[in-house]
């Protein structure tokens, strides 16, 4: 069987403290027909050094330029891609050991394939498994996802649907909803794929929730309007809920 190019994005800008991390852990997997685009905004505190001194690994593609956003950023990766699936793990997320790209080939026929994510959180580490019970479309109503950093998605979907930049937090939430909407063909894989820091990340700062939820409630109601009707007053209770317990 045909081995596919499975490339990595990683986009950045001024995190010097974590690039190097997440730089290792890629160039670390033993899967050999690996690909790394590293898209830089054009850093001013030394990550752009750091980047450098991998340039040398021949999978490495680095781009230094001014972006827009995050997801400006990631789109231009799936632009640039050449691989047949993509993966995004962005500075600060690591894959979970080195065999991990190597595992998941095997299962990389649907269009999009997912597995686990370990997140880090300051009450310390949760391990995500989104599997049979946890149906997508439950997931999706209940304003969740599985982790786009346990995620690979086939190159051609990804161009065909990109990253809404309308979505300053969500537009990855918003890519999931939009391939669902389209019968795009989803697997799951019950291996740990990524270690996700999320006590930094945009979407883990709690003054970012509200803005995070309403992107949110603006795809779904797009995409698939009568179950947010639906769901509207039930959801907004388990978040009045769960704000309660964020807070504590």
């Amino acid at each position: 069987m045909q081995r596919p190019k499975v490339t990595v994005v990683t986009v950045c800008l001024n995190t010097v403290d974590t690039i190097a991390a997440t730089m290792e852990s890629v160039l670390g997997q033993t899967y050999e027909n690996l690909e790394y685009l590293v898209i830089d905004g054009m850093s001013t505190d030394g990550t752009q050094e750091m980047i450098r001194r991998y340039e040398s690994d021949d999978r490495v593609r680095a781009v230094f330029e001014r972006d827009s956003g995050l997801y400006n950023a990631m789109n231009k990766g799936v632009t640039l891609c050449s691989g047949e699936y993509i993966i995004f793990m962005n500075s600060g997320d690591l894959f979970h050991d080195e065999r991990v790209v190597a595992d998941m080939v095997p299962h990389l026929h649907a269009d999009l394939v997912y597995g686990n994510t370990l997140r880090r959180k300051a009450r310390g580490e949760q391990l995500e498994k989104y599997h049979g019970k946890y149906k997508l479309m439950r997931l999706l109503l209940s304003g969740r996802m599985m982790s786009h950093q346990s995620l690979f998605t086939k190159t051609d979907i990804m161009r065909a649907f990109r990253f809404d930049e309308r979505y300053r937090i969500t537009a990855d939430y918003d890519f999931v909803v939009r391939a669902k909407k389209s019968k795009c063909s989803i697997k799951y894989v019950d291996r740990t794929v990524s270690i996700m820091n999320n006590m930094e990340g945009i979407s883990a700062q709690i003054e970012n929730y509200d803005i995070m939820r309403a992107e949110d409630d603006r795809s779904l109601k797009e995409n698939y309007t009568a179950l947010y009707y639906l769901m509207k007053i039930p959801k907004g209770l388990v978040r009045f809920a769960r704000r309660i317990y964020e807070r504590r």
